[in-house]
Parts: structure tokens; C-alpha cells; sequence
């Protein structure tokens, strides 16, 4: 159903950690099966959205040096948002003359952490509310497929079991509220290599650690919850990236009850017992790590609200 458009918009782009992440063996397409409990986390990006007079899309990006980002028509937000514009005049929705695009980054880049992912996402949805398109979630999901794998959860939002490639999503009812930590050294991981090492290992099992948190969810049991966190990758990437295995044993030496890789890294996420936890943990892991974030899980509503 078609709404009224409206000038200008702000719309948050929310990370992601992954709570459980199983890697299975390469498929015929060359693809790697994977099954994954992701969940948003409040740390986010902002994305501002306006009608513009100048033709075309106008796009700019403010983001930290330590956050590399391109800043041009490669960056998915433009690509988000040059999809659905064309999508929009093929399907006879009126479309505006331009649109200005301005994204604000504070998530780190090459972190496993789903920043550009999620930026995508935001323009999505931000376009379709600005111009009043009307498109729903269901088309939605299918148009941000296109951009990438990670890019139809930010759609959706809170907690969801992700298969396939990536691509088979379902909806999860909300994981227990977790105070978290997150780390960004200033190290990055070649996913294509975390793969490969993967693949390297002989007769290599998978934690398959997806569904038993799927029953613990559903059974509301949080010490099951916590326990059956999970990342294939860790096996790989902290035998061979020693600072990152030495952040895990930080952020546990720190007080964080749990740890683990995000992603393929190179982001760590600790789960404190509390904010105030997760704030004087944060305070101490900054002397040495600048890109520390104190934040937290967050509810499907909480995400679909900043729309």
C-alpha cells in the first residue's frame, strides 16, 4: 500500500553478531552451506535521506579514517538505492527528480560485524518510506538479495536462523537481552581465507550448534542460550591470528562471561552480565583497542521501529 511521501528521513543501520555460525562443506555452486543464529546489536550506522533537486542520486559518506569506506557509486548504499529506483519506474511508482544520500559510519569495516550489509538494507527501506512506494518486506527482501547474502537479514532485523548460502531466513521469537562488548583490533581477515583454512582441514565437522540454540531459544532457556554460542571460524582463525585469540582470552580476563569471533572476524564480542558490566569493560578494553563499543541486543520491534 502506497503512503505519502515526505522530504527528508533518518534511519539507523544496525550491526550484527552472529550467535551461532556452522560451516558446512562447498556446494556444487561453489558456495559453502552455512546455518547461523544472527542477531542486531544497537551499534549502528545512520543514514539521512532527502529529496533532492539536482538529478540523480547524490551520495556522501562521513566515516572515520579508521573505517575505510568507499565513497562513490561502488558503496552499496548507492547501489541499494539505484536498484530500487529503477525497480520503482519499471513498476510505473512515481519516482523523485534526485535524492540525496548522506551515511554517517561508526560501525567498523572488514569486521564480520555486517556494516555495509546493513547500510544497504537502511537505504532500502529509507527509500521506500521517503518516496512513499509502498514496497513490502517480502519485496524488499527479494531486491536486497541481489546486493549480497547478509543483506535481506538487516530487513528483518532482531534474531534469525539463516541457511543455505545465507539466503533461507526464518524469523526467530527474540533472543534474552544481552549486554555486549564489542572489539574491532586493528587487524582484518580475508573471509575468502577463512574458508580456504576451513576447507584445508581434513574430515573437518562442523560445531552444528545452530539448532540446539534454535531449542534453546524456544524453550526460553538462557544458561543453555549462553553455552551454545558458536563459530566454525574460530577453529581456523584464532590457531592462526594470534591477536585475536588473545582478544577472546582479554575480553574473559576483562569479565565477559562468554566471547566469540564475529563472523569470519575480524570484530570479538563479549557478553557482560550487565550494562554497567559491559560499560567498565569497555572502558578498560579502550586503552589499547580505540574501536570498543559498549552495546546491546536488540528486539525485532526495536529494529523495524527506526524505520
Amino acid at each position: 500500500m502506497q503512503t505519502e511521501t515526505q522530504s527528508s528521513l533518518t534511519v539507523r543501520a544496525y550491526a550484527k553478531i552472529n550467535l551461532t555460525l556452522d560451516v558446512f562443506s562447498k556446494r556444487a555452486d561453489g558456495y559453502h552451506g552455512v546455518a547461523s543464529v544472527m542477531q542486531t546489536i544497537g551499534l549502528s550506522d545512520t543514514l539521512h535521506l532527502a529529496m533532492s533537486d539536482a538529478e540523480g542520486i547524490q551520495f556522501s559518506c562521513d566515516a572515520p579514517s579508521s573505517i575505510p569506506v568507499p565513497n562513490d557509486s561502488t558503496n552499496l548504499v548507492y547501489r541499494a538505492a539505484q536498484n530500487l529506483i529503477e525497480a520503482s519506474k519499471e513498476s510505473g511508482k512515481p519516482t523523485p527528480k534526485g535524492v540525496s544520500l548522506r551515511l554517517e559510519k561508526r560501525v567498523p569495516s572488514q569486521a564480520g560485524l555486517g556494516g555495509g550489509s546493513s547500510d544497504a538494507a537502511a537505504a532500502l527501506r529509507g527509500l521506500n518510506a521517503l518516496c512513499g512506494w509502498g514496497w513490502s518486506d517480502k519485496e524488499l527482501i527479494a531486491f536486497s538479495a541481489q546486493l549480497g547474502s547478509d543483506v535481506p537479514f538487516f530487513i528483518l532485523g532482531g534474531t534469525v536462523v539463516a541457511r543455505g548460502r545465507g539466503e533461507m531466513l526464518t524469523p526467530l521469537a527474540d533472543a534474552p537481552p544481552l549486554s555486549l562488548v564489542v572489539v574491532k583490533p586493528d587487524i582484518g581477515v580475508s573471509t575468502g581465507w577463512a574458508y580456504s583454512a576451513l576447507d584445508s582441514i581434513e574430515e573437518r565437522a562442523s560445531h552444528r550448534a545452530t539448532k540446539r540454540m534454535e531449542e534453546a531459544l524456544a524453550l526460553n532457556d538462557t544458561g543453555r542460550f549462553l553455552s551454545f554460542q558458536s563459530n566454525d571460524f574460530e577453529r581456523v582463525v584464532f590457531e592462526q591470528v594470534k591477536e585475536l585469540f588473545w582478544l577472546h582470552d582479554e575480553l574473559i580476563m576483562a569479565g565477559a562471561q562468554t566471547a566469540h569471533l564475529c563472523g569470519s572476524g575480524s570484530a570479538v564480542y563479549g557478553v557482560a552480565k550487565s550494562e554497567e558490566e559491559a560499560q567498565r569493560i569497555t572502558r578498560l578494553l579502550l586503552q589499547k583497542y580505540p574501536l570498543t563499543f559498549a552495546t546491546r541486543t536488540l528486539s525485532r520491534a526495536e529494529v523495524q521501529a527506526s524505520y
